[in-house]
């Protein structure tokens, strides 16, 4: 199980209005990653993975923010740093 990790990296290839494609095709919502991040209680979440019929991206972002807000894009060419944490 995820718990309290600091970056998780979750395919969200729809938005929530198109569940029933990602139930059919194995894939999640953006909706749905954000849930896994906030109830894993993860630092940041990165989401990617996107269907090609979405042109503005922004849309699932929005919707991830709205249940988790530290939620970015992973674009293609896009650095990310980590903070590590002290683990006592």
């Amino acid at each position: 199980m995820l718990e309290e990790i600091d970056l998780l990296y979750h395919e969200a290839t729809f938005t929530d209005d198109k569940v029933e494609n990602a139930i059919k095709t194995k894939h999640s919502t953006a909706k749905q990653a954000a849930m896994i991040a906030k109830e894993a209680k993860v630092e940041k979440l990165l989401i990617g993975h996107f269907s090609s019929r979405y042109h503005d991206l922004n849309v699932l972002l929005q919707e991830a923010r709205t249940v988790f807000f530290n939620t970015q894009l992973a674009l293609e060419g896009t650095t990310f740093s980590i903070e590590l944490r002290r683990v006592s």
